[in-house]
């Protein structure tokens, strides 16, 4: 029998690393809560935390976030490239194993609710888990990003938050939580330090201007690195797939005469899509997830 496994991939809006170790020391002494990987970045002023848990053991890791957070990040003085309305900016479930999404769905909301209660933070559900159809678009929650929130989160309806008053906290701000199917976050570096060219290409790749199918994507200048970015969220890996986001910008990264400087990975990626990496660009389209030794030690071996 598959055992319950809920991921948890939590943003947070700084790339202190003293910050982001201290969380990571205090989620390692929960039981049951493994620390499957994090990250932060300069440029985006961000880190992700990716978690592997069930319900109690990640609401312990939430809040032990939160604490942190809550004396050591102030979102009113904060600047990075990415969008963000909080200091523990987004909170994702994901089902693997025997959970469900529906599980996913109620840990959002109970953990949704006492946040709200706990910290007077203003709380968005998202994705599976929203209550209503304005909230399940991540980036719609997000627009404007923490500035525009905190003049309309008062005055404009669909800026009122599930759980909680209608105002920001004055340090941690909001936080949206939610539901969701994997997603992967996957971003292309240009040889280039052309912001314009980076939106441009972003522009091309999303969804909603007839680019790739539930891919969100922005432009993003890198000033640590000199370089630009596109930086994207393939929201169904299997829909639109790595390696169509990536040709898609190399070829528009030509149209501009530029160069991909390389990729990366935040957080984890499905071995599905790792088997389509390397079934792609070693030509052997035949390749199944089922020829992966580790694979059959995941499904068969508890």
């Amino acid at each position: 029998m598959k055992r319950k496994i809920i991921q948890s991939a939590i943003n947070i809006s700084s790339s202190d690393e003293n910050i982001i170790n201290e969380m990571t020391k205090n989620i390692g002494q929960i039981p049951g809560c493994l620390i499957a990987d994090y990250s932060y970045d300069v440029d985006h002023n961000r880190s992700v935390i990716s978690l592997l848990g069930d319900e109690q053991s990640l609401t312990k890791a939430v809040f032990a976030i939160f604490e942190i957070a809550l004396e050591s990040i102030d979102i009113s003085h904060h600047h990075g490239e990415h969008p963000r309305i909080g200091a523990v900016d987004v909170i994702p479930f994901t089902p693997w194993g025997s959970a469900t999404m529906e599980d996913c769905i109620t840990l959002a909301q109970s953990i949704g609710k006492e946040v709200a209660t706990k910290y007077s933070v203003p709380v968005y559900l998202y994705g599976q888990a929203a209550l209503i159809p304005e909230h399940e678009d991540l980036s719609l929650i997000r627009r404007g990003g923490y500035e525009s929130l905190l003049q309309e989160i008062h005055r404009v309806a669909d800026r009122k938050p599930d759980y909680g008053l209608a105002r920001l906290h004055p340090t941690l701000g909001a936080v949206a939580i939610g539901a969701r199917k994997p997603l992967v976050a996957f971003n292309v570096n240009l040889k280039s330090t052309d912001i314009k060219i980076a939106k441009e290409i972003a522009k091309k790749v999303r969804g909603e201007y007839g680019g790739l199918t539930r891919v969100k994507s922005i432009g993003v200048n890198l000033k640590s690195r000199n370089q630009v970015q596109v930086s994207m969220n393939l929201l169904d890996f299997r829909m639109s797939t790595v390696v169509q986001a990536y040709e898609l910008v190399k070829i528009e990264a030509h149209r501009y005469g530029v160069e991909i400087q390389g990729s990366e990975i935040i957080g984890l990626i499905p071995l599905e899509c790792m088997v389509d990496i390397v079934g792609f660009y070693l030509s052997i389209p035949d390749l199944k997830i089922s020829q992966v030794l580790e694979y059959h030690f995941l499904e068969n071996f508890d």
